[in-house]
């Protein structure tokens, strides 16, 4: 395994050649929770230099129809890869996919609700994230959010329970997310470019995307692409990926994410992303 290079060595033919940045959200491209002016420029600029910015992330359904409405990307892919929602301006309409029917998503939250009750009575500490009123294929146990940190033996515990219960998990940098069925954040990718006509497989395809991420549960993606980007707070976990970002930003979170954006832009012939002031 080699050591991600620095985001700058990003070649520039691999820049030109971009057409969608996809992009995890939490830590990546907000702060401590919070979405900076730099990230809404660097979206911008993206838009404007004719690069798609595809969302995947955690969060839920009801957070992806507000992101997919209102900010400048081209779609979200939600609950690691559970949906995928592309509203169409024009026609005023929003497109929803799920990789799960409905009767598979309500059987999976009778068997997600035993989850629930075990990790909450069997460790201490952790809550049901406050998004989970807005899922409807995942659940999520919150770590580090809204209450902890909880250490590292406790997220291990979480996902011992979920494992045992024969769950799918994942870790991001503030929950563990488990559901039951056969997606994750590639097979929402895929199945948002098939919808466009296009094949994951296909490597001139590949070669039209990037990824940026900053945790574990971004690993799938960091393994199915090439051109992968970690911002610098994914460095406590290069130990136990198997599958690092190819490439890493000096800084962390979102001001990482705004510095890979400004590189790739210098190197497609763009002028810079402009800076907040202060």
């Amino acid at each position: 395994m080699r050591d991600p290079a620095p985001v700058r060595n990003l070649p520039g033919e691999r820049c030109r050649a971009l057409a969608t940045l996809v992009s995890d959200i939490d830590d990546t491209i907000t702060t401590a929770g919070m979405l900076p002016a730099s990230t809404f420029q660097a979206l911008w600029a993206l838009d404007e230099a004719g690069v798609r910015t595809v969302l995947v992330t955690g969060r839920p359904a009801g957070w992806c129809d507000h992101i997919a409405r209102m900010w400048p990307v081209a779609g979200v892919i939600g609950e690691n890869g559970a949906l995928i929602y592309v509203y169409d301006r024009p026609q005023r309409r929003m497109r929803r996919t799920y990789l799960l029917g409905e009767e598979e998503r309500r059987e999976a939250r009778r068997k997600l609700e035993r989850i629930r009750e075990r990790v909450l009575s069997e460790v201490p500490g952790c809550a049901i994230a406050n998004d989970q009123p807005f899922r409807l294929a995942d659940l999520a146990v919150d770590f580090r959010e809204d209450v902890g940190p909880l250490g590292p033996a406790e997220v291990r515990e979480i996902c011992r329970i979920m494992q045992s219960e024969g769950a799918t998990y994942k870790v991001s940098s503030i929950h563990v997310n488990c559901w039951y069925g056969a997606f994750d954040k590639v097979a929402g990718l895929r199945r948002f470019l098939a919808d466009e006509g296009r094949d994951l497989d296909d490597p001139r395809i590949r070669e039209t995307l990037a990824f940026t991420g900053d945790s574990p549960n971004d690993e799938p993606l960091f393994q199915a692409l090439e051109t992968t980007i970690g911002v610098a707070n994914i460095l406590p976990f290069l130990p136990d990926l198997r599958h690092p970002p190819a490439f890493i930003t000096k800084q962390e979170a979102a001001a990482g994410f705004a510095e890979a954006v400004e590189i790739i832009l210098a190197k497609r012939g763009r002028r810079p992303v402009p800076r907040p002031p202060g």
